[in-house]
């Protein structure tokens, strides 16, 4: 009988054996599936991150084009720009065009509230364009540079646009993470 017992309790402890390293294997091979689907979520999310910083820094090129475009605009006068047969103005028009591309860049990248600030920019250099465009058709003949011919309405329309790409870069940044 004592070696009935006996074996009852050798069964009865490889049993249990099998049974705690049976536990052990399932809460060791979650862990590793809960590891491996963190890496991957992080390999997504650095994927995205990057992904959105190579569009926001296309959108931001896009910017320095536009600023550089007006300010061709702004700092020549009516005359002058005439004489060019207007290719300061179809030269931001192109630009427009540019901006138009990485504005709908943004907002696949998204998130939403980036792509409004893109948006924004975008009709802020088209009012940009028209507000020039304007001046040099008030003034056709005018010697001083458009920026001295723009009115106080004309003026806030250049502070917007500038506004306008502070705010977009500085939200891109905290989005991206470089906030520091």
């Amino acid at each position: 009988m004592s070696q009935l017992i006996a074996a009852a309790i050798g069964a009865a402890g490889a049993l249990g054996g099998v049974v705690v390293a049976g536990v052990f294997t399932l809460v060791q091979t979650g862990r590793n599936s809960a590891d491996r689907q963190l890496d991957r979520l992080e390999q997504r999310r650095n994927s995205t991150r990057e992904a959105r910083r190579e569009v926001y820094a296309q959108m931001v090129s896009s910017l320095r084009r536009a600023s550089a475009a007006h300010e061709a605009v702004w700092r020549s006068s009516p005359a002058t720009l005439r004489q060019q047969t207007n290719d300061a103005f179809v030269h931001s028009r192109s630009v427009l065009d540019e901006l138009e591309h990485s504005v709908s860049l943004v907002k696949l990248a998204g998130p939403p509230e980036l792509g409004d600030h893109a948006d924004d920019l975008y009709y802020h250099f088209e009012d940009l364009i028209r507000t020039g465009e304007g001046i040099v058709s008030n003034s056709p003949d005018a010697t001083e540079p458009v920026m001295d011919l723009a009115t106080q309405r004309d003026d806030q329309i250049d502070v917007a646009f500038s506004e306008s790409r502070l705010d977009f870069i500085s939200t891109a940044r905290e989005i991206l993470g470089d906030h520091q």
